[in-house]
Formats: C-alpha cells, structure tokens, sequence
C-alpha cells in the first residue's frame, strides 16, 4: 500500500483509525474555537444607550436610560441608535483586524 509519511506501512484499518482520529482532534480543536468565539462581545456605552453584540453580529443587550424615550424624538432615537450599531461594528473590524488582518465580510 503506498502513502505518505508514517502512513505509508498502515493496513486499510488502522489507516482509517488513523484518519479518524485526525478528524476528531481537528473537530475538537474547531469546536474549542467557536466556543471561545461565542464568549467574545463587543460593546459601546454612550451614557443614555448601552449596546451589546457577540462575534456573530447579535445584538445581545440594548439598555436605554428611561429618559431616551422622552427625550429624543423618532429620527433622534434612531440616529442614536445606529451610531451605537456603527461603534459596534467598528469595534468588531478592529478585533478582526487585529485577530486574524482581514476584514469583516
């Protein structure tokens, strides 16, 4: 039987034990990282408006101080909130820069 490597003097099973193995340690370690990804959250506190998002873009916390629904009016309110979002976001490129120097898609 011909391989590559250490591979090449296995029999057929214990080349497929050998690759299953792989793939479970490769599965653990994906595994590892996405439950690592889901921990990360980026956040922006603008005094009256606390936004939160986790790394896949949900919106997990959105706080308003109970005078923003007084306060602002409709167009205010939404303005504020989307500069909220755009810190998110901005704050999310720039963890993804850092982390692995791409942009976010």
């Amino acid at each position: 039987m011909s391989g590559s490597g250490g591979r090449a003097n296995l029999s057929d099973k214990d080349l497929v034990e050998a690759v299953l193995r792989e793939l479970s340690e490769a599965a653990d370690k994906w595994e590892a990282l996405v439950a690592q990804a889901e921990t990360i959250t980026y956040s922006v506190d603008m005094g009256d408006i606390r936004a939160v998002a986790n790394s896949d873009g949900k919106l997990v916390e959105l706080a308003l101080h109970p005078s923003v629904m007084t306060g602002y009016a409709h167009a205010e309110l939404a303005d504020r909130l989307n500069v909220a979002i755009a810190a998110l976001r901005e704050e999310a490129e720039a963890e993804n820069q850092a982390r692995y120097g791409g942009d976010l898609h």
